[in-house]
């Protein structure tokens, strides 16, 4: 397995055993000249897919994978579909309704109320032989909303939604046994036990088992020994030098 992290603060991850690639040149490139950031993941995910035949697993920093997820996933790739995170529901951008463009690999495209569809991309798991011209075609979706004058900050995952929909992948989701933490609550629990984690076994970069609970109860209990250590003046680190 080769584990890729694309990083414009290529300093931080120096001494894992991983394969840097280092896109702080290309930062305004991705996102438009700092109009649209989260540009930068397609496009990040394009680059890896155009240089890589082997199955591309792109994956947010506040994610992890649970026991059985690769069990899952490798039989719905070997299927010819892409696997998401979740799916979240049907007209993600109301305000588009009519909306119309031409896309590179598709062709005409129409957002359509009744058949646009949003999936989490908290992880997009791709086939560069296979699933190319699906991003290809998001990322010049992002361009053609972002110039119709549509802002939101979800548009990079709806436009892989609605390219999957288009171009009939079947999508696979993952949930439960892929982990996503982007609720700000959630982060802040989970960074605090990375930092507890990265204390006491120093920075080894290996395989962990399940050491970190994570429920909803658990998150609530963090909140009220956050706001009670507040009250107490004593600070609760919820950063890491990995985020």
């Amino acid at each position: 397995m080769d584990v890729v992290v694309y990083t414009d603060k290529p300093a931080r991850y120096a001494d894992l055993p991983i394969r840097l690639v280092d896109i702080s040149g290309e930062i305004s490139e991705f996102s438009r000249g700092g109009l649209y950031h989260h540009r930068i993941k397609p496009c990040v995910l394009l680059k890896e897919m155009t240089t890589s035949s082997n199955y591309c697993v792109m994956a947010d920093t506040d994610t992890f994978f649970r026991e059985g997820f690769f069990e899952r996933l490798l039989p719905a790739l070997s299927s010819g579909a892409v696997a998401v995170d979740r799916r979240h529901g049907r007209n993600p951008m109301p305000q588009l309704a009519g909306f119309t463009t031409d896309l590179p690999n598709v062709g005409p495209y129409r957002y359509d109320p009744n058949l646009a569809v949003e999936y989490n991309s908290g992880l997009t798991a791709v086939d560069p032989e296979r699933h190319l011209p699906v991003v290809q075609d998001a990322i010049a979706w992002i361009d053609a909303v972002l110039f119709h004058g549509a802002r939101q900050l979800t548009i990079e995952q709806i436009a892989l939604s609605e390219c999957l929909r288009v171009h009939a992948i079947p999508i696979a989701t993952m949930h439960p046994a892929f982990g996503h933490y982007y609720r700000i609550a959630h982060k802040r629990y989970m960074q605090w036990q990375l930092q507890r984690w990265k204390e006491k076994n120093g920075r080894r970069f290996q395989p962990q088992p399940g050491t970190i609970p994570y429920t909803r109860l658990h998150v609530r209990g963090f909140r009220i020994f956050a706001k009670v250590s507040a009250v107490l003046g004593r600070k609760v680190e919820t950063q890491t030098r990995w985020r």
